[in-house]
């Protein structure tokens, strides 16, 4: 059965990783604290205010309708004003945030003390965490991005494609029992956090790390190298003095040319070129099973003398899978970022 995603206590439209770990506040334009919400969060006690909390799980909506947050049921809310379409804009203690939900999934509550609203902050706002992560990773296949960890409609945030880069902050334990991920969902080459969410394990692929060492200092494994693990779906992962910083699925060789194991290293980059089968040795014409004849291959970075590369793959996007004579295929962004991350010498590490 295929399980999909869920999760999200922080949903950001749009943004950078500054403005990522700055808040929803600063990135969703619709949830920045009115002046009547400062007063709110300034005098929660005030005799005038009304508190209503949700018997069901609900969204949190900005005022252009994006999810913002996920409320877990019996969340206290403040209401600041109705609005049309059945809403009400509430105040959420809990979050610190403003946002609005359905008047259908709450109910009025007695005004909390100032020692209700402490322990509702206290307590944990998201599922029960089983381990702290902290990995680069990729999508397979692709997955539904959600408020939280539960299949089903109300907590889809949207749909991650397959290879979309995202960064695992902590696995947790999910509505149907089975291990989630936290995600942070990135933009680009692993560079910019653009929402944050929860995806099911089964859709996850992360580096495993069969040279990390037990060791909690650095400086144990300076320098940096690639690694290639050529279990489906297969991935290379960027390492920096011993920590994994990006990753992506690429391609692997077939079965008559076979990605090669051991430990490599980059010996020759070209930054754009022409692949022609009848270069190697021996030759294979162009023609021929087997033969090619490629323009414009970008960044190929050469970690064998038979060939076998790391570099820009625009003829298949089977990303993961075999479908290469030996090279390490990537999308083109991926493929950049490889080549600006590497030397001559970097050390390619391939493993099954």
């Amino acid at each position: 059965m295929r399980h999909d995603l869920t999760h999200g206590v922080l949903w950001l439209g749009s943004g950078t990783r500054r403005g990522f770990l700055q808040g929803a506040a600063a990135a969703v334009g619709s949830v920045i604290l009115p002046w009547s919400a400062q007063r709110a969060a300034a005098e929660p006690q005030d005799a005038e205010a009304k508190w209503v909390a949700n018997h069901l799980d609900a969204r949190l909506a900005g005022a252009d309708g994006t999810a913002v947050a996920w409320l877990p049921r019996w969340t206290r809310l403040r209401i600041l004003r109705s609005v049309p379409g059945g809403l009400l804009e509430v105040w959420v203690p809990r979050l610190g945030l403003v946002g609005r939900v359905q008047t259908s999934v709450v109910g009025p509550v007695v005004t909390p003390s100032a020692q209700d609203l402490a322990a509702e902050r206290a307590a944990p706002a998201g599922p029960p965490v089983i381990d702290a992560v902290g990995l680069p990773g990729r999508i397979v296949g692709g997955a539904n991005l959600r408020l939280w960890p539960d299949a089903r409609p109300d907590t889809l945030l949207r749909t991650l494609a397959h290879n979309a880069a995202v960064r695992a902050v902590s696995s947790v334990e999910g509505g149907d029992g089975d291990p989630w991920y936290r995600v942070q969902w990135m933009d680009g080459a692993m560079e910019e956090a653009v929402g944050e969410g929860y995806v099911h394990n089964s859709l996850v692929r992360l580096p495993r790390l069969p040279y990390a060492t037990a060791s909690a200092d650095r400086s144990a494994q300076p320098g940096r190298w690639f690694e290639a693990d050529l279990q489906e779906p297969a991935m290379l992962t960027a390492f920096v003095d011993g920590a994994p910083i990006w990753a992506s699925l690429s391609l692997k060789g077939r079965a008559a040319s076979r990605t090669a194991l051991g430990i490599h290293q980059i010996l020759r980059q070209v930054p754009s070129e022409i692949m022609n089968s009848e270069t190697l040795v021996p030759p294979v014409p162009r023609t021929a099973p087997g033969g090619y004849y490629l323009k414009d291959v970008l960044w190929t970075q050469y970690f064998l003398s038979d060939g076998s590369s790391i570099h820009y793959n625009y003829w298949s996007s089977n990303w993961g899978y075999a479908g290469s004579n030996g090279c390490l295929g990537l999308p083109k962004q991926e493929a950049k970022f490889a080549w600006d991350f590497a030397e001559i010498g970097t050390p390619v590490r391939v493993f099954a």
